[in-house]
């Protein structure tokens, strides 16, 4: 599901900018070619690929520079709508981590556009120093000084990640987060993500050299979302795990709603969990202590399907302390 809301996301994103930059630079014919040249060159991929990633640069920046003005900003605005869908897919991986309730649609979206301004801005910066130690590679002399170069600038692109993703774990669970519960994820996420940035090439070159034009450069884009939403699921799940102590699911989460619905007596699998709370009732006396008033199963049963009875208790002792 990241990997594709990933792919729908940074797509539109990078179309929408190579429009921008084909207008600016539409002047400039000798600029635009180095600036197209340098892009294709970021994505990892070999020469059986340049051609179907030239194509789609030279689209986005021949076509959408004509379409200037009113198209191109409508263009924009819904790139960056779609864009956003990609946080909020994130936050209901982050709903199944933690196991929290959903934020509101307002507060939902609000965060949706915030972290995917922050994402603009981080992820050329990140792409940029980890390109920079290859290009200064030649201005500097010496050994030394190029293995230091290239230190420096792998340093530089592992802190970025790590701001990175400690924003993500940090400000997209519906919960508190501090960085005495984030910090590890975080940094185990930046520094596979250097490493799988560094590797990913290789393995195009080694085990994707069939895959030819826009359709190769389709599919290995894909792979590297999927590993980049993988990366990022783990930082998370190492979070949840040995920081905050929260244990696996023992089944998948449908079936572990199957086993919600035989549990509490509600019978019919279409029906809702939360339809009738009068359905729920104990059998037998383990059952009656598990469902005990006192229960921390019962708690969260009833903060996961509120009865009208606590609702209305709830809203009568909210009223009161207003009062």
């Amino acid at each position: 599901m990241l990997a594709y809301n990933l792919l729908i996301t940074l797509l539109p994103i990078a179309v929408a900018l190579f429009g921008i930059l084909g207008l600016v630079l539409k002047n400039y014919p000798d600029t635009q070619k180095e600036v197209k040249d340098k892009i294709i060159h970021l994505f990892p991929s070999d020469n059986t690929t340049q051609g179907g990633i030239k194509q789609v640069v030279d689209l986005a920046f021949n076509q959408l520079s004509k379409d200037a003005g009113l198209i191109l900003a409508i263009g924009i605005f819904f790139a960056l709508f779609g864009a956003s869908r990609l946080f909020i897919a994130i936050d209901k991986c982050m709903t199944i981590v933690y196991r929290l309730p959903q934020r509101t649609f307002l507060r939902q979206n609000m965060l949706a556009f915030g972290m995917l301004f922050f994402f603009i801005i981080i992820i050329p910066i990140i792409l940029a120093a980890s390109s920079a130690p290859s290009a200064l590679l030649s201005f500097i002399p010496g050994g030394g000084g190029r293995f230091g170069t290239f230190l420096a600038g792998m340093l530089f692109s592992l802190i970025v990640a790590f701001i990175f993703f400690e924003s993500i774990y940090w400000f997209v669970p519906n919960k508190k987060m501090s960085f005495k519960v984030t910090w590890c994820g975080s940094l185990v996420a930046a520094g596979t993500l250097e490493i799988f940035i560094i590797l990913f090439p290789l393995y195009v070159r080694r085990f994707m050299g069939n895959y030819a034009g826009q359709i190769g450069f389709a599919v290995i884009l894909l792979l590297f979302f999927f590993y980049f939403a993988t990366i990022l699921i783990l930082g998370a799940q190492i979070n949840a795990f040995f920081f905050e102590h929260y244990k696996p699911l023992v089944d998948g989460l449908g079936t572990y709603l199957s086993y919600m619905h035989d549990e509490h007596g509600v019978g019919d699998q279409r029906r809702p969990l939360c339809e009738n709370r009068t359905d729920i009732q104990p059998t037998t006396a383990t059952e009656r202590a598990m469902t005990s008033q006192s229960s921390p199963r019962h708690i969260w049963f009833n903060k996961l399907c509120p009865s009208k009875t606590t609702s209305s208790t709830e809203q009568d002792r909210e009223g009161e302390h207003m009062i």
